[in-house]
């Protein structure tokens, strides 16, 4: 018969939103387990930027820091593996996965991320996270002045272009197919002297995830540095679904300002929950929901 290990909370993910949520929580004296499956969403990314005190470093050595910082916490542990299956339970939940004995949780924090849905072009996963971007605030100020394209075709893609164009005055805006867009986004597009190409793109040439152009299926090529997405994003996980938990149109988990879920005992932090994607605002989200869970705990 299996043992069945108890702590009060068991944080699933463990980048950046779920360390910080670990921090607060084991500074509040509470036993915690972080299961992760070293799978983060800015592997590929070289520097992180935005984050204060850390501007440049890569996301690697953040998190080599952070998870430093933990292991000072006896009421600390990881876990490398991943959840499989949640069971509720009157104490909680159970736990269980492929590489870990069963646990029993009290409370559950979420922080699995989205994951980004890119294109099967060739380039374009080798490129991702290097010099196709999709945050000017994360890596704007290194591709200021850039060729620079936008890879989009949807409502919303003047504003989104107006907005890039602060960092970078030549974009061109790569549909990869016939405009999906309204006839005024178009005008606008053109007055603002923002070119769209809607050839069919058959890869992106680049050395080691630095891009130099797109090829079109044409056979020309368009010189280019950088390369804005927006791209479908899903869930990592299917856990926090399957337990109940509240799915926005956007796809993202309903939370409450303190990151609550509807499920009681249930929180979901970083860009699960949120429309932003940085290592700082993962930070934050982790901090506070560490925080307000451990206050419900006690008044509870």
């Amino acid at each position: 018969m299996e043992s069945i290990q108890k702590v009060e909370v068991a944080i699933i993910g463990g980048s950046f939103s779920g360390l910080s949520a670990a921090l607060s929580l084991v500074r509040s004296l509470r036993k915690v387990i972080v299961f992760d499956t070293e799978r983060p969403c800015n592997r590929n990314t070289p520097a992180s930027h935005n984050f204060i005190t850390h501007d440049g470093e890569s996301p690697g050595s953040i998190r080599k820091k952070a998870l430093s910082d933990l292991e000072n916490y006896q009421n600390f542990k990881l876990t490398l593996g991943e959840v499989t299956s949640i069971e509720k339970t009157e104490e909680g939940f159970l736990l269980k996965g492929n590489e870990f004995s069963p646990i029993q949780t009290n409370k559950i924090i979420f922080a699995t991320g989205l994951k980004d849905v890119l294109p099967e072009i060739p380039g374009f996963a080798e490129s991702w996270g290097k010099s196709v971007i999709h945050c000017p605030y994360c890596h704007g100020y290194e591709s200021m002045g850039n060729k620079t394209g936008l890879w989009m075709n949807e409502p919303g893609v003047f504003e989104h272009s107006k907005f890039l164009k602060h960092w970078s005055k030549e974009l061109t805006v790569y549909t990869n197919g016939p405009i999906q867009f309204c006839k005024e986004e178009q005008t606008k597009l053109g007055n603002e002297g923002i070119q769209v190409v809607t050839d069919l793109v058959d890869r992106l040439i680049h050395k080691e995830g630095q891009i130099s152009a797109i090829k079109l299926q044409s056979g020309k090529e368009n010189q280019i540095e950088a390369l804005y997405t927006r791209l479908p994003m899903l869930q990592h996980s299917k856990l926090p679904e399957e337990i109940g938990c509240n799915l926005l149109p956007s796809g993202h988990l309903e939370v409450s300002n303190f990151y609550e879920t509807n499920v009681p005992g249930v929180y979901a932090v970083g860009d699960m929950a949120s429309m932003f994607r940085s290592v700082a605002h993962a930070v934050h989200s982790g901090n506070i929901a560490g925080a307000m869970l451990n206050r419900a705990m006690i008044l509870s």
